[in-house]
């Protein structure tokens, strides 16, 4: 309900997407739209509060043998949340943050699915240690602080202590026992892991050997409605098992299921039971009818394949198109005397050593700048210059412009002046990160094929771009079929590892933009001949991230 009320209110305050990298626009120009949105991010995390007082308050109740019915804890439930002081809602808002990385690799539910770390965050830690172990050591310290406060929510929610005194007595009783309850919680957390690691893998060798049948596209569909079964299974043990956890250690009572519900009961919870096994069956039905492994376009990310040159050089050009890629992705800027160089960083120190933007140079002193990388050097190069080199190739590009504060006002204007005709003639295509200069590109030459990207979106954006180009690890089949619908298309990136290429095929993106060029033309050749639906599977248990071989857009 929260997800259709936000795409209505987008599309009648006409705001074409959402996502962190328009925040400020939209704090500036849709003030009154940012604050119901804050209103209801507040809801969506209020209501996830009252779920968890809701089954501390039945965990209570068992505990104390008062549990009779169901409306009785809802009762209490209310009871509690309207007396919730602001700074115990603070307590739980920090602590749910602090679980999500942990609980996001065993807990199944529709929001946490949607809270995954875009790649290009995951790239940046990995590609510099010491942010990494910043980061690291100040999340280990936070967790530590979180569980020496666990205890405080179920004090205040089931003891109705103050914040105050809630704390201070859940750190005392930590202090006490913090080896026995870090274990017990290490225990629960420890049988879900082996429990789900036996299952899934037993469901990955069945699946390996249908795959040699010809019923293995209808076993794939099973076997993903068994996984997400038993996902939500697990989830329901370890709500059930931490929530016991909590209350024990805060009541002296011990744990004894004296009530003997009615047979209504039972037959209220069998009914339940079905009715959510026949919504998950239903769901994976309608969604997986028409996938299959799709054969998607072939884009070398920055014009090189295994490091085999220099990115967004001609000669590594020249190398990448012997591999025949369907598009070689290249990024261009525009640079202090208007033209436009072949280059995706702004600052030349990681590729040339030099300390320099190249919007301080001209196109005659950055071509004379030799770049190295991966074993190789080379000169940069103007993008007409490459556009010449793809032409004598027959090479198609994915041209992407990389909108920077220093652009001179009319340069979208430039770039289609000089560059329109020849991107039409030979069958380019463009994208780029900026929103506005998709509406110019599109509102000045129509005919051209332009692809937003977007790194990590909150809702279906609604532009009117040809295309989408995707982060990977955010991608869902939810968003490829809403824009198929829209008649838009939807590139993935980057995508370097077989099985995210494998799930990236399967749920029908139209293209996948990659550094392993020659590794997914072998893969889409493998699924043509024999799909590999259990590495699919095993994508989908073991979700694939960015390593620091993928590199950002």
């Amino acid at each position: 309900m929260l997800t259709h009320f936000t795409n209505w209110l987008l599309k009648v305050s006409q705001i074409p997407y959402l996502s962190y990298s328009d925040l400020g626009q939209l704090l500036s120009h849709h003030f009154w739209v940012a604050l119901i949105l804050s209103g209801e991010l507040i809801l969506l995390l209020y209501l996830i509060y009252g779920q968890f007082a809701f089954v501390l308050i039945i965990s209570d109740q068992l505990q104390h043998r008062q549990f009779r019915r169901i409306t009785s804890a809802l009762h209490q439930t209310f009871k509690r949340l309207k007396s919730t002081s602001p700074l115990a809602f603070l307590i739980f808002i920090s602590n749910f943050i602090i679980i999500l990385p942990p609980a996001s690799l065993l807990l199944s539910t529709p929001l946490i699915n949607k809270l995954k770390t875009p790649g290009p965050i995951l790239d940046f830690l990995l590609q510099n240690p010491p942010y990494a172990v910043i980061v690291d050591i100040s999340y280990l310290i936070l967790c530590y602080l979180a569980l020496r406060l666990s205890l405080m929510l179920p004090l205040i929610l089931l003891k109705q202590l103050s914040c105050r005194q809630a704390g201070q007595l859940s750190w005392q009783k930590t202090k006490k026992q913090f080896g026995r309850f870090l274990g017990e919680l290490m225990l629960i957390v420890s049988v879900s892991l082996l429990l789900t690691a036996i299952f899934d893998s037993i469901i990955y060798l069945l699946q390996s050997w249908l795959d040699t049948t010809s019923i293995a596209p209808n076993s794939v569909i099973v076997n993903l409605f068994l996984i997400e079964l038993f996902a939500e299974i697990i989830t329901c043990y370890l709500v059930a098992m931490i929530s016991q956890l909590l209350v024990k250690n805060i009541t002296t009572s011990s744990y004894q299921q004296t009530f003997r519900p009615p047979a209504f009961y039972k037959w209220l919870v069998v009914l339940l039971v079905l009715a959510g096994v026949t919504g998950l069956v239903t769901n994976q039905l309608l969604l997986l009818k028409q996938l299959t492994f799709s054969r998607p376009l072939t884009i070398s990310h920055r014009g090189v394949d295994n490091g085999n040159g220099v990115q967004n050089t001609i000669p590594s050009l020249k190398q990448t198109s012997q591999e025949k890629p369907d598009y070689i992705e290249i990024d261009i800027q525009q640079i202090k005397d208007q033209q436009f160089v072949v280059l995706h960083d702004d600052n030349l120190k990681t590729l040339a050593g030099l300390n320099k933007s190249p919007h301080q140079l001209t196109l005659q002193q950055l071509t004379q700048i030799t770049v190295r990388e991966n074993g190789h050097q080379a000169k940069l190069a103007s993008f007409d210059d490459y556009l010449a080199t793809a032409k004598k190739l027959n090479q198609k590009l994915l041209i992407e412009i990389k909108a920077t504060p220093t652009d001179s006002k009319d340069m979208t204007a430039i770039f289609i002046r000089r560059y329109q005709k020849q991107i039409l003639k030979n069958h380019h295509l463009v994208q780029t990160l900026s929103y506005p200069v998709v509406t110019q590109l599109k509102q000045q030459a129509p005919q051209l094929f332009v692809s937003f990207i977007l790194p990590y979106n909150l809702t279906l954006p609604v532009t009117k771009a040809n295309a989408y180009t995707m982060e990977a690890t955010t991608l869902n089949t939810k968003f490829i079929r809403h824009a198929q619908q829209k008649k838009q298309q939807v590139y993935a990136w980057t995508v370097n590892e077989p099985q995210q290429m494998d799930h990236m095929m399967f749920i029908g993106a139209k293209a996948i933009i990659t550094d392993q060029l020659h590794e997914l033309k072998q893969q889409i050749k493998r699924n043509r001949r024999q799909p590999n639906y259990a590495s699919l599977l095993r994508s989908l248990m073991i979700p694939v991230t960015s390593s620091e071989a993928n590199k950002t857009n």
